[in-house]
């Protein structure tokens, strides 16, 4: 369900119940995360649009990276909201202006993991287990159409409960200081280059060096999910424990924590479409493989053979500046050409001539 109001259904229903430990404003946000992907695959025409951005570890990682922008947009967007509620005389709708990191975490971390078992029930594409496994025991237990209704059913119900529960639990005194304009700044702010770069020239350098060099010149993908996993399983766990008990250095690492996980995910994502490139690219081997066979009767017994009739030189097979490596051999009589893949050490792409289908082994 890209850029559809439906699973806020989920965040509607559980609000009454939750009421401040959650933040519906943080599950929005979370839920336009995560269809950032299916949205460029749609604008792209790609076949799967469902991919690692829909996975539990995907949700995860996402999460992450919505609790660092989540608070000042739901500032921003409660001091809009009292506002209007105080000039309509809806007193009793004024919200806190700030949101705690209780309710930041729960929107995040709800959002995304919510978004993904809604999807897994309805689309053939999404594998929530990945990398760990390709089932989805999810698909097809509700209808689509189904899944729809019950969400829309969700979020009416919920809306209803809490303007209820609003009203009937409404203050005698509007709090004043909820609605009053935003104060002004007692110390300067520092900029983005200052936040962002220059508390974190250390981290940039050693991204820098161990994803996105290996990726960008050699092609490599192992040091950079090396890095995801352990900015996931380890760096994440104790930023999120250290922004909860409020510690001094939760900003900055949370900070950290988001480059972690950006580059290393970039850089998986560069090499990954750069792969996706290296079949297609390949197709001129294969053709000239193929027009020696129906010139000479058999197979090339090397590369060699081809060149340079069949063929002038081998094309390059993506846009990495290390190009992979191409092995052809002739056991038995029968062609083997193999080209290896830059998303891991031992992955490669072997073409079979006998169903003309490219195999992809790891």
């Amino acid at each position: 369900m890209p850029f559809t109001p439906f699973h806020m259904g989920a965040a509607l229903i559980a609000k009454p119940g939750l009421n401040r430990n959650i933040s519906v404003i943080t599950f929005g946000i979370a839920q336009i995360a995560m269809d950032i992907e299916p949205g460029i695959g749609l604008l792209t025409n790609t076949d799967v649009l469902h991919g690692p951005t829909h996975t539990i570890l995907g949700a995860l990682v996402i999460a992450y990276l919505v609790m660092l922008i989540a608070p000042g947009v739901c500032s921003f967007i409660l001091r809009k909201w009292n506002k209007e509620v105080t000039h309509h005389r809806l007193h009793w709708l004024v919200q806190p202006a700030t949101t705690t990191k209780t309710a930041v975490t729960v929107g995040a971390f709800f959002g995304t993991l919510s978004h993904v078992f809604l999807d897994s029930l309805m689309h053939h594409d999404i594998h929530p287990l990945l990398p760990f496994s390709k089932a989805n025991p999810l698909m097809g237990l509700v209808s689509h159409d189904g899944v729809y209704q019950l969400c829309a059913i969700a979020g009416v119900v919920g809306a209803v409960t809490w303007v209820v529960m609003q009203w009937v639990h409404r203050p005698t005194q509007v709090d004043v200081v909820n609605v009053s304009p935003e104060p002004l700044a007692t110390t300067a702010q520092r900029g983005f280059w200052s936040l962002w770069v220059g508390d974190l020239l250390g981290t940039w350098f050693w991204l820098f060096l161990f994803s996105i060099v290996p990726s960008v010149l050699f092609g490599s993908g192992l040091l950079s999910a090396a890095l995801l996993a352990f900015a996931v399983l380890l760096v994440a766990p104790a930023t999120a424990l250290a922004r909860l008990f409020g510690k001094k250095w939760a900003s900055k690492d949370l900070r950290q924590l988001a480059i972690m996980v950006l580059v290393p995910m970039l850089s998986l994502i560069y090499i990954l479409k750069s792969d996706d490139q290296i079949t297609t690219n390949a197709a001129p081997i294969v053709a000239a493989i193929e027009s020696f066979r129906i010139e000479t009767g058999q197979y090339p017994d090397t590369l060699e053979a081809i060149s340079p009739k069949h063929l002038a030189e081998i094309p390059e097979l993506n846009y990495l500046m290390v190009q992979p490596r191409v092995t052809y051999r002739l056991v038995e009589g029968k062609p083997q050409l193999e080209i290896s893949a830059a998303a891991g050490g031992f992955a490669h792409f072997e073409y079979d001539f006998a169903s003309k289908i490219w195999n992809y082994y790891d």
